[in-house]
C-alpha cells in the first residue's frame, strides 16, 4: 500500500483513480491533482506522461493550467474588490443620511424599517468586500511564493550549468 503524496491517504493497487508522476514516481489520487476527467482521458489516449506540480516547478516551468487559473482568479477578485470598495464609499454616505433622517420627527416607522434593512444589506456588502480583500491578499501571497520558488528553481538551474 502506498499513500497519496498530496492527501496522505492510502492508494490501493486496485484503485483506478490514481496517477503516477513520470519524474518522481510518486502516486497521487486523480482528484487530489485536480486533473479534469477530459484531461485524464487525453493523457490515457495519447499515452502522454504526467508530472506533479513539484516536478514541474523543478523542471523550470509552472503548470500552465495552475498558474493561468490562479492569475485569472486573482484578476477577477481584484476587479470585484475595486467595485465593492467604490460601493463602500457610498455606504458611509448612506449611514449619514440615515442618521439625519432619524433626527427628523416626521420620519415614519416604515421608512425607519427600510433604512435598517438597507443598513443591513450595506453591512453585508462591507463584510463581503472585507472577505474578498482577505482572499485577494492570500492569492497575492501565493503568487509571491510561487514566484520565489520559480526564481529559486531558475537560479538552481543556472548554477548547475
Amino acid at each position: 500500500m502506498v499513500n497519496c503524496k498530496l492527501c496522505s491517504k492510502t492508494i490501493s493497487r486496485e484503485d483506478k483513480t490514481k496517477i503516477v508522476c513520470v519524474t518522481c514516481q510518486n502516486l497521487f489520487h486523480v482528484k487530489c491533482t485536480k486533473i479534469g476527467s477530459t484531461d485524464l482521458e487525453g493523457l490515457k489516449e495519447t499515452s502522454k506522461k504526467w508530472k506533479c506540480s513539484d516536478c514541474e516547478l523543478l523542471s523550470g516551468t509552472l503548470p500552465a493550467a495552475e498558474s493561468s487559473s490562479t492569475l485569472d482568479l486573482l484578476r477577477g477578485l481584484t476587479e470585484e474588490v475595486r467595485e465593492l470598495k467604490s460601493k463602500l464609499q457610498g455606504i458611509d454616505e448612506l449611514k449619514e443620511i440615515k442618521e439625519a433622517l432619524q433626527k427628523q420627527s416626521e420620519l415614519s416607522f416604515e421608512n425607519m424599517d427600510r433604512l435598517l434593512k438597507i443598513e443591513t444589506l450595506l453591512e453585508d456588502q462591507k463584510t463581503h468586500v472585507e472577505n474578498l480583500t482577505i482572499e485577494n491578499n492570500k492569492l497575492k501571497t501565493k503568487i509571491s511564493e510561487l514566484e520565489i520558488r520559480l526564481n529559486f528553481t531558475e537560479q538552481n538551474l543556472l548554477d548547475r550549468r
